[in-house]
């Protein structure tokens, strides 16, 4: 068997000699189509190669040989030291091997997409320092060795997507300090894979981690990533956020969380993104949305809440805190059924408003801001045909209303001009117990305005009802004032048979009382209370000679008078 050495040996051998057999333009092979010169380009598209053609010009700068059946590339790119643009892809590649692009050092683009790699081993793009963009999409790539990108110091979009990566080795992405765009779509990724990679990217803008198998964006996910603009993970099976799951994304400007398991809206973890103008929601487990669930998101401009078969309930200031929003998306969520009146009522540069696809059996003008509207679709709601819809139907036959095509084409946009998917509004009129849809804008003013005779049936109705209840109020009225009137009466005539007492000096009051208090005094009287000669006389003085009881005694010493009280 021959050794790689000998093949390489052989390899270069036969390259010197066709450089010395041919002239400096080198040779085209068959069925390709070679540019000397300036350009110095040669394209073999679908030319039925197996190898990478070693006769070209040694100064070639571009080199297409997509749809071929290349398998490697061993020893084949060594001449070409001056390529700058190298397309590989839709062959059938299957092995890099390792430095086999180290004689490139001018080459900045390499397309190596649509082949069969299954591993990127260790020094495959040794030398490759001034390469800007590789692209090695739609491979079965499953492993990385953690120094196969070492040498791409100034690389700016890197694509993987549609591989089988399950996780990075630390320090995969380390020294790629200049990426710009990094494209991880559709592969296998449990985790964010943040430590010892996506920490390193300080100028990272857009990161695409979509249909993955992350389940859980922990904490710090994203730290320090300050230049990141688009973040895409969508199509994962995310069913929650930690706290601070996109702490360091202030820059952020577009998030993309559709079709994923979060059964609330993350309103605190999206709070830090002050900077983000663009939202998507779509084809999650929501049940409702909270007020104010878009907290601080204060320069939100476009919001797509699509395809949430548990929706139920949005509350009216939900959007209260975006006052910069100017397109929302509400489409194809068939539990959602009722349109708060006030929803939009916060939201004042709000042109663009798209709820197809709900549950809405009525709409009302009053929920929408007409007047600064460019553009409302309203189709696929089971609307009913009655009056309720009279105004729809104006807004759907107006002559100036134009139709969704027209928007782009006539280039229309002053607030007067209202894009309305008139022909695909419809509502249901019930016909012989049986629902008959109908085009909204093919019906006439008759057919959508409430009858003249219900109409009036329902206004007598209405003003027996007002003109009975007005009688009732005024002779209940009646009757509780009479009975108020009786009670008053009555309490005047107990009041004028009781006595009123007077008004009296405050020293007559008190002299008052003090007699009143001296004869009510029903004790023994003392004996200077009772003449002494009527004691004697009923014998109450038990001995007459005592001459502390004879009058003459009293005449004798001095004449005896009643104690005189003095009353505080």
């Amino acid at each position: 068997m021959i050794s790689k050495m000998s093949i390489h040996h052989i390899c270069c051998l036969s390259a010197i000699l066709l450089v010395l057999v041919h002239t400096s333009t080198g040779f085209c092979p068959s069925k390709c189509f070679c540019e000397g010169d300036y350009n110095l380009r040669a394209s073999c598209l679908g030319a039925g190669l197996e190898v990478v053609p070693i006769q070209l010009n040694p100064d070639i700068k571009y080199i297409n040989l997509t749809h071929n059946q290349i398998q490697n590339v061993y020893f084949t790119l060594t001449f070409y030291y001056k390529l700058q643009v190298l397309d590989i892809s839709h062959n059938r590649l299957d092995d890099l091997g390792s430095k086999n692009f180290e004689s490139q050092e001018k080459l900045h683009t390499l397309i190596l997409n649509d082949n069969q790699l299954i591993a990127v081993k260790k020094d495959a793009f040794r030398g490759l320092k001034e390469l800007v963009e590789l692209n090695l999409s739609n491979n079965r790539i499953e492993e990385i060795h953690h120094t196969a990108f070492s040498d791409l110091i100034k690389l700016l979009r890197l694509d993987l997507s549609n591989n089988q990566v399950l996780r990075l080795d630390a320090g995969v992405l380390r020294n790629m300090v200049a990426l710009d765009h990094l494209n991880f779509r559709n592969n296998q990724i449990l985790d964010v894979p943040y430590d010892e990679n996506l920490e390193h990217l300080i100028q990272l803008r857009q990161l695409d981690l979509s249909q993955n198998n992350i389940e859980n964006v922990n904490n710090h996910s994203f730290d320090q990533m300050h230049q990141l603009r688009l973040l895409n993970l969508s199509n994962n099976v995310i069913n929650d956020c930690d706290w601070t799951a996109f702490d360091g994304l202030s820059g952020l400007k577009i998030l993309d969380l559709a079709d994923n398991n979060l059964t609330v809206v993350p309103t605190v973890q999206l709070s830090k993104l002050s900077n983000l103008t663009n939202l998507v929601l779509s084809g999650n487990s929501l049940t409702h949305i909270p007020p104010v669930a878009f907290l601080n998101l204060f320069q939100l401009r476009e919001l797509q809440l699509n395809e949430l078969p548990f929706l139920v309930k949005i509350d009216a200031r939900a959007f209260v805190d975006n006052t910069n929003l100017q397109k929302l998306e509400l489409e194809n969520n068939r539990q959602f059924s009722e349109l708060p009146l006030r929803l939009f009522h916060n939201n004042p540069n709000l042109v663009d408003i798209s709820i197809r696809g709900n549950n809405l059996h009525t709409l009302d003008a009053i929920q929408f801001p007409l007047d600064t509207l460019q553009r409302l679709m309203l189709a696929d709601n089971p609307l009913v045909c009655n009056c309720s819809l009279l105004w729809l139907w104006r807004l759907a036959t107006e002559n100036e209303v134009a139709h969704p095509s027209d928007s782009v084409a006539n280039g229309f946009r002053s607030n007067h001009n209202l894009v309305v998917d008139r022909d695909d509004i419809a509502c249901f009129i019930e016909d012989d117990n049986m629902k008959v849809k109908r085009s909204l804008h093919k019906m006439s003013e008759n057919e959508i305005n409430c009858p003249a005779h219900l109409i009036t049936i329902i206004s007598s109705i209405l003003t027996v009802l007002l003109v009975f209840i007005v009688i009732v109020s005024m002779l209940y009225y009646m009757k509780v004032a009479k009975r108020r009137k009786h009670v008053v009466e009555e309490a005047k005539n107990v009041c004028n048979e009781r006595i009123v007492p007077q008004k009296i000096d405050r020293v007559e009051l008190e002299r008052y009382l003090a007699s009143q208090a001296i004869a009510n005094d029903y004790h023994a009287l003392r004996p200077w209370e009772v003449p002494i000669k009527d004691a004697v006389k009923y014998n109450e003085i038990s001995d007459p000679n005592d001459h502390y009881e004879h009058f003459e005694y009293y005449d004798h010493k001095r004449t005896l008078h009643k104690p005189h009280v003095v009353y505080v």
